[in-house]
């Protein structure tokens, strides 16, 4: 009989592990929570162990049929609570979008744009800060992963030519910043995932007294996050002082070169369109005055603007063919992403419901460190704390539990719950430091042979 090898052993170790977490955590005597709450931690515990050693998909399947027979809610309406939810949607929609936006080219034209500005010539701190800053842009705009890929690709050819090869300082600080802006760009998009379940669940848990707008996100986490990049780029200007020489070679002729690869035709021009347009929508109705305009591009919610415009990208026809092709872009959907959230809603929202009693015990033991020191320094230390769990574990399941906290505090410390909870979601965004983190830190830790 053929014996299992290592790793066959260790991931059968792994899932008798997971299934004793989610299944017997309930058999265990309830401290200081009721008996369904524990079930419900069972559930939660064991989610989070299969999501960082065994996979996505199928744990949050059993997780979600697991969180049915807790006594919270039927199984039917967990999995349908899971997969109605307007932040599942419009993932799956965004995820096409974004596909859709790689494949026109738009994503290439943006980069190249921005990489070709001849103000860079004789400037390499100017250049460094310059292409951080475009990929938090570009990433914003479209997605921080392909504009992570967008970038660090032109720039493996920019070094080719300058004469930069790998295992060098400077392309390997510079390309971890473009990993680095990658990931910030999803904490100043209030539809990036951690951030707009967040604005969900204050919404929901405040009764729509403490709402946050999609302008508010985007005018703090975007200052912020770009104070970061130039905080990194003086960092290793001063600090790291890499060598830079061959940045000399940055030559005006050498830029016009990269600038005369951008081309912008039918294809490029519709995209930038969709997603001009997909951004007004999403701001309009912040900046409006109350009136009949206003309410009408009030009802164009994320969901709503995405799917109008997947509706009439579909309806335009360049060269006879379809602009967008759900059919061929939908390869763009992350089913693992899909899984990871819609598991993680009901779930959340059940570790945060009255009969659990886990929310209750949580706040107590916050509110009595709050209450015996300086506030100000236990904000910092949430925040610290919230962005070390968002490197082992996934930042959307962190938010919904931080939300219901950030709650109660705000309500009994007179901190303002909207601050509060943005501080929140640049900590919980900034998942970079493991390559559990995220997608982008999973990139930056794979590239071995340039950063190292």
């Amino acid at each position: 009989m053929k014996q299992p090898s290592a790793p066959d052993s260790r991931h059968i170790l792994h899932v008798v592990i997971f299934f004793l977490l989610t299944f017997g955590t309930g058999f265990l005597p309830p401290v200081g929570i009721t008996a369904m709450g524990m079930n419900i931690l069972g559930v939660f515990l064991g989610m989070l162990y299969g999501w960082t050693f065994i996979g996505f998909a199928w744990p949050s399947m059993i997780c979600l049929v697991a969180l049915g027979f807790t006594g919270y809610a039927d199984p039917g309406k967990v999995i349908g609570s899971a997969f109605g939810h307007p932040a599942v949607m419009f993932t799956m929609f965004v995820l096409a979008f974004t596909t859709y936006c790689d494949r026109s080219g738009i994503n290439d034209v943006m980069a190249k744009w921005c990489l070709s500005r001849r103000v860079f010539a004789g400037h390499p701190w100017i250049f460094t800060s310059s292409v951080l800053v475009g990929t938090l842009i570009i990433g914003f705009l479209v997605d921080g992963v392909p504009a992570a890929f967008l970038i660090a690709g032109i720039l493996y050819s920019m070094f080719h030519d300058i004469g930069m090869e790998k295992g060098e300082d400077y392309p390997a600080y510079l390309l971890a910043g473009v990993y680095m802006a990658g990931v910030l760009s999803f904490a100043c998009k209030p539809w990036a995932g951690q951030n707009l379940m967040g604005i969900s669940a204050l919404n929901d848990i405040s009764g729509g007294s403490a709402v946050i707008g999609n302008l508010t996100v985007i005018a703090i986490a975007m200052p912020v996050s770009i104070a970061i990049l130039l905080l990194y780029t003086l960092a290793v200007r001063f600090f790291f002082r890499p060598d830079i020489s061959r940045l000399s070679n940055l030559t005006p002729e050498y830029l016009d070169t990269i600038s005369a690869q951008i081309h912008v035709g039918k294809e490029q021009r519709i995209a930038a369109a969709a997603l001009v347009i997909f951004l007004l929508l999403m701001f309009l109705p912040n900046v409006l005055p109350s009136g009949s305009v206003a309410s009408f591009f009030g009802k164009f919610n994320m969901v709503v603007a995405m799917v109008t415009i997947l509706g009439v990208l579909s309806f335009l026809r360049v060269d006879g063919k379809p602009v967008f092709d759900f059919h061929s872009c939908a390869s763009g959907i992350n089913w693992n992403v899909i899984w990871m959230l819609a598991a993680s809603i009901p779930v959340s929202a059940a570790l945060s419901c009255d009969g659990a009693g886990l929310s209750r015990v949580l706040s107590d033991i916050l509110h009595s460190f709050a209450a015996g020191g300086n506030i100000l320094l236990f904000l910092a230390g949430f925040m610290i704390f919230i962005n070390i769990m968002t490197q082992f574990t996934h930042n959307v399941t962190i938010v919904l539990i931080a939300i219901p906290l950030i709650w109660n505090l705000s309500q009994s410390a007179q901190i303002n719950p909207i601050g509060f909870s943005i501080l929140m979601f640049l900590a919980a965004g900034a998942a970079y430091a493991t390559p559990a983190a995220s997608t982008v830190g999973a990139l930056s830790f794979a590239n071995g042979e340039w950063v190292g």
